[in-house]
């Protein structure tokens, strides 16, 4: 598959000259595909194995699902243009390129090779009329060369002269249901057998997965859009129109024959309509016109699919050259008479067979659900005028797939492998052209749906998981926060990094756009759980705090706050304020000191000194496992710390965290250090000098009276005392739980 030149703007499909209606481009491919061979070769037997009126139910069944297809078909068509490619371009529009071409690329070589099997039907019924003894003289590959080489020569020279062709055929099928509808056998009318009950029958689910593919034959149509006149208003009537007219032929024949022969006669000859007709030498020239119509129709759509998907770069581009006033795509029809007669000469095509018809089914079921998708997702930009509910197109794509794995599991199996693993490379080379798609509106729905459904559930305490705001300026100058902070949460909550610039709005608003257009793509691709935001803000310390008490939406909002130590003592007042601040909202406090020489350490010894309230101590205990749940922190030794001032201090305090990690389910040494008359900087120095990292838990200082965080003596107090312990340590994380953590359910799962 070729690269696109631009993933965002990719280059606009090609459409044809405009050539057809409804009639000649719509109903006319589509009513002869669907009026094919089962209709003359296996509708009998259908009869027969399931009786009259089990029949005519598997008929209205399959009619449903065909219906569910052409009105999703219907809705899109008139919602906005539909270019050349069909089913594809439908897709790609709704879910995007690599949706597009996991289902566009098995379509096109489905309907290429498609076009040997209805060769070869026409083939083997043609030999039925030659003498035996002259087989050899036209041997079955030999007769579908020469069928392939007139029908590609006839699309080749002119798709206007196929298509008035396939009139030629449409007249042979009318005259060939005339001689079935007026022929009857001795007896007429018989006694109808409703249901037939006798023993060796097969199950309905089998007989319904052998008639079904008779119903699939819409997108012939479809496939014609780039050469349509006015597709909005073709596509939605001709689709219709020829799923209408399908499904009256489709009830009367089984009528017809249940009204002349019995279950068993049904069962035992296959040839009960040549038997039943008034003309039986017309029943033969219609098979001929089912088979050569369907196969002219592959001829016709296969190109087409091709050239849509070449010039949006899925495939390679020179695939897609269109050549004359009509665009007509030469090289796709070289390659699909190519593939066809590769088809012919093998001959036996029976074990892909089941695997082209999944293509198709998996086709239906996509549009079906490309359409729902789009009407559930209520885009202001879906406004077709032709509307389906959305129900209707889910259901019809549930039933697609329900019918595929009826027909054959291995074979549903396999065609979904295909799809997935050309999806996946797809996405790879980053064919991701959106195309204004449904995608991020389908998103966008799932999101405000469960935010609806999440406002109405009561939020228990063992649904706590961190939803995490840094506060780092610059990431380039600070990804140790995004390092430490994605590893915390991985996919147990949300991540958002924000980069306040300090000014006015009017000033920075264009630079504010310009660093998150530059910057969010990197931090997408490096830190897939971490969302980017930058906001403009009056003073850093004040809008910090209404940033974190005002982001989220609904009960989702964060609950946990991630910021560095700041280094700048004249303003320590407004630092620790703002702390408290955010302390007051029920933030929990995550505040980093990184340090320059060890940075993020070699991953060997986590220390976690217990410390504040209980809150805090049972959330230290809960980030260490988070942290080391991360594959970079995954070989981490937690040691737990605790001091005590004496030794009968000691040992309860010993025997409490020993039982506390156990009930917490937590894997740590326990270590409790008598103060011996030395501070907590001294005692950390001894211990943890040569840790990789640290957690610490800490309690603000009691200042009530707001003129405290202007008293110079007091801050300056905190802070050095702060940093003293600091100093002794690798890397920190200073940590003071929210008032809402209820540390006895989320770590002890105690009611």
């Amino acid at each position: 598959m070729a690269k696109p030149s631009d993933k965002n703007t990719p280059p606009p499909t090609e459409g044809g000259g405009g050539r057809f209606g409804t009639f000649s481009g719509v109903f006319t491919p589509s009513i002869l595909t669907i009026l094919g061979v089962v209709m003359y070769m296996r509708l009998g037997w259908v009869t027969g194995q399931a009786g009259l009126g089990m029949a005519l139910g598997i008929v209205v069944v399959a009619h449903l699902i065909s219906l569910a297809t052409g009105l999703s078909v219907s809705s899109i068509a008139t919602n906005r243009t539909v270019g050349a490619g069909g089913a594809y371009f439908m897709i790609s529009r709704a879910l995007g390129g690599p949706a597009g071409a996991a289902i566009g690329i098995p379509l096109f070589f489905a309907q290429a090779l498609s076009v040997t099997f209805y060769i070869v039907g026409f083939s083997e019924s043609l030999l039925q009329l030659i003498p035996e003894a002259y087989h050899g003289y036209a041997p079955p590959w030999l007769i579908g060369t020469i069928i392939n080489v007139l029908i590609s020569g006839l699309a080749l020279k002119s798709a206007d002269l196929a298509i008035k062709a396939q009139y030629v055929v449409m007249v042979a099928i009318i005259a060939s249901l005339v001689a079935v509808f007026t022929g009857r056998v001795d007896g007429f009318p018989a006694e109808i057998e409703w249901l037939n009950t006798s023993e060796g029958v097969e199950t309905p689910q089998f007989i319904f997965a052998a008639f079904f593919p008779a119903v699939t034959g819409i997108m012939a149509g479809v496939s014609m859009s780039g050469d349509l006149k006015d597709a909005r208003k073709s596509l939605p009537v001709g689709t219709l129109l020829a799923i209408l007219v399908g499904f009256i032929v489709y009830m009367a024949i089984p009528i017809w024959l249940a009204l002349n022969y019995s279950n068993e006669f049904l069962i035992e000859h296959s040839d009960a309509i040549f038997q039943l007709a008034s003309v039986p030498a017309l029943i033969y020239v219609g098979v001929w016109g089912a088979t050569l119509s369907s196969a002219l129709g592959s001829v016709l759509t296969a190109p087409r699919t091709l050239q849509a998907l070449a010039q949006e770069g899925l495939m390679p581009r020179f695939l897609g050259k269109g050549y004359g006033k009509d665009n007509e795509p030469r090289i796709g029809y070289a390659l699909t008479f190519l593939l066809a007669q590769t088809g012919i000469v093998l001959g036996d095509l029976d074990a892909i067979a089941p695997v082209l018809t999944m293509f198709f089914l998996a086709t239906y079921g996509v549009t079906n659900i490309a359409c729902g998708l789009q009407r559930w997702a209520a885009s202001p930009s879906f406004r077709p005028t032709f509307k389906v509910p959305a129900w209707i197109s889910l259901a019809g794509g549930a039933a697609c797939f329900y019918v595929m794995s009826m027909i054959d599991v291995v074979s549903m199996i396999a065609a979904l492998v295909i799809c997935g693993l050309i999806f996946a490379i797809a996405q790879r080379r980053a064919l991701g052209a959106t195309y204004g798609d449904a995608r991020h509106g389908i998103w966008s729905a799932l999101v405000r749906s469960a935010l609806h459904r999440l406002r109405r559930v009561e939020f228990h305490a063992l649904n706590w998981r961190p939803n995490l705001i840094i506060f780092g300026g610059d990431p380039e100058k600070r990804p140790h926060l995004l390092h430490i902070g994605s590893s915390l949460v991985q996919d147990r909550g949300v991540v958002t990094y924000f980069n306040l610039l300090k000014g006015k709005i009017a000033d920075l608003a264009d630079r504010r756009r310009a660093i998150f257009n530059e910057v969010e793509p990197t931090i997408a691709d490096r830190f897939a759980n971490v969302f980017f935001k930058v906001d403009i803000v009056d003073d850093i310390f004040r809008g910090t705090v209404t940033t974190a008490q005002s982001y989220g939406v609904g009960a989702f909002e964060a609950n946990a706050v991630m910021l560095g130590w700041s280094e700048k003592k004249e303003r320590a007042g407004e630092y620790l304020r703002m702390l408290r601040d955010l302390v007051l909202l029920d933030r929990a406090l995550l505040v980093v000191r990184y340090h320059p020489d060890k940075k993020l350490g070699e991953g060997k010894e986590l220390h976690v000194w217990l410390g504040g309230d209980e809150r805090t101590e049972a959330m230290l205990l809960l980030f260490s496992t988070l942290l080391t749940a991360h594959y970079r922190w995954s070989k981490m030794k937690i040691t737990v710390f605790a001091v005590a001032e004496t030794d009968e201090d000691r040992s309860r305090t010993q025997a409490h965290l020993n039982d506390l990690l156990a009930e917490a389910r937590i894997e740590a040494t326990t270590r409790v250090v008598l103060r011996q008359g030395r501070t907590l900087p001294q005692l950390m120095h001894v211990e943890s000098e040569d840790a990789d990292f640290a957690l610490v838990g800490f309690a603000l200082p009691d200042i009530e009276e707001e003129a405290g965080y202007r008293d110079p003596a007091r801050i300056a107090q905190w802070v050095d005392e702060t940093n003293a312990i600091f100093d002794e340590l690798p890397t920190t994380i200073l940590i003071h739980s929210a008032s809402s953590f209820e540390a006895e359910q989320v770590l002890l799962d105690r009611e």
